[in-house]
This record gives C-alpha cells, sequence and structure tokens, in this order.
C-alpha cells in the first residue's frame, strides 16, 4: 500500500502492492509461511486486481487455511490441487511450485488457450483445471543446483515475458521453466544468461 510520498512503500505491507484506484493487474508471489496470507488480510483492495499468486505448497496451505478450504498436512500433489482448485473462487490463476516436481497451474481456462484475451480480459471460459509441468531435465539434479535464490523470480518472469508475447500457458510455462533452471544452475539471483531464454 502505498504511503503518501511518491514511489515509497509502507515497509510493514512489503512484499505486497496494492494498485488502488488504478485499472491494474497484480501478480502475488508470497515469500513465507508467516506471511503468506497477509495481502487477503489487509482490506478488499485486492479482491478486483489479484489475478496471479504463485506460492509454494506450504505458503497455499496457509493461503488455503485463511480461506477456510480444508488441507491436509502431509499436502502431497493431490491434496495441492485440491486447494488450489477451490483457491481459483478467490484468485484467477493459481501457479503452485512444487520443487524438483514442477510446477502446478490451475485456472478457468485450457492450457492452449494464452492467460489473456486480445482485449487485456483475463480468459476463464472454461471449468477449472489443474495442469502438472514438470521441471526441466536435469534441473532438479542436487549435484547441479548452486543456488535457488531467485528462481521463484525467474519463473514469475518467464510467465510474465510469455504473457507479453501472448503466449499460450504451454507457451508461458515452457520459458518459465527454463528459466528457473537457469536460476538454479547460477550463483546469480538472476542470471546473466537470462535474457537468452527470454529471446527464443
Amino acid at each position: 500500500m502505498k504511503d503518501g510520498g511518491k514511489g515509497s512503500v509502507n515497509s510493514s505491507y512489503s512484499p505486497y502492492i496494492f494498485v488502488s484506484h488504478l485499472e491494474r493487474t497484480i501478480w502475488y508471489e508470497p515469500t513465507d509461511v508467516k506471511t503468506a496470507a497477509k495481502i487477503f488480510q489487509v482490506g478488499p483492495q485486492w479482491k478486483n486486481v489479484l489475478h496471479f499468486i504463485s506460492p509454494n505448497q506450504n505458503e497455499l496451505k496457509i493461503i488455503g487455511e485463511h480461506f477456510n478450504i480444508p488441507v491436509s498436512e502431509s499436502m502431497d500433489l493431490m491434496a495441492t490441487k485440491s486447494v488450489a482448485e477451490q483457491l481459483i473462487e478467490h484468485v484467477p490463476v493459481v501457479i503452485t511450485t512444487l520443487g524438483a516436481q514442477g510446477v502446478l497451474v490451475t485456472r478457468k481456462a485450457l492450457q492452449n488457450e494464452p492467460f489473456y484475451d486480445e482485449c487485456g480480459e483475463l480468459i476463464a471460459d472454461s471449468s477449472v483445471a489443474s495442469r502438472l509441468y514438470p521441471a526441466v531435465d536435469g534441473a532438479e539434479k542436487a549435484n547441479e543446483i548452486l543456488s535457488v535464490s531467485g528462481c521463484g523470480d525467474c519463473l514469475t518472469a518467464g510467465i510474465i515475458y510469455g504473457i507479453h508475447k501472448n503466449l499460450d500457458e504451454i507457451g508461458c510455462i515452457s520459458v518459465a521453466l527454463k528459466a528457473a533452471s537457469l536460476s538454479l544452475r547460477s550463483f546469480d539471483a538472476v542470471p546473466r544468461t537470462l535474457r537468452d531464454v527470454l529471446r527464443r
């Protein structure tokens, strides 16, 4: 939530960004289980602007509990899918990061459709579905992982890049997983070679 000053963000709400009275959309990436549901607790502003969330399984569990969605202690793939599909009633697109398993995309659209139509409207024209996209080959090998710092940011950047290129869901996630894989194999949070992946 912006303070009265220009461009400053109140640190008590960071990393939560609310855009009030503007026609903007928000992607929320929780960064910690302790604060995963906080964006939903500070007021109703998120309801009309929040289009994407990208929690990991533990953060998804906390968010699910906030919305009184039954959650499992184990949060295996089936439990994760169940929580994400119920969460769609509140947030249109849930992208759950699953570590070595990949990414689970949950939304009311087909995988061969882009996230937005030509008019910039979010596509939500079918029943709720979840699709698992496995991690890029080799990305999950522990001996090849140099750092996990920045992996989620690179994944998000890849999807947003794909959205701007009007790629369908499959294309967006493909770019995103390649970007995340690059990040895992770099000591830099955002690898210098990320630009090469995004240009392909």
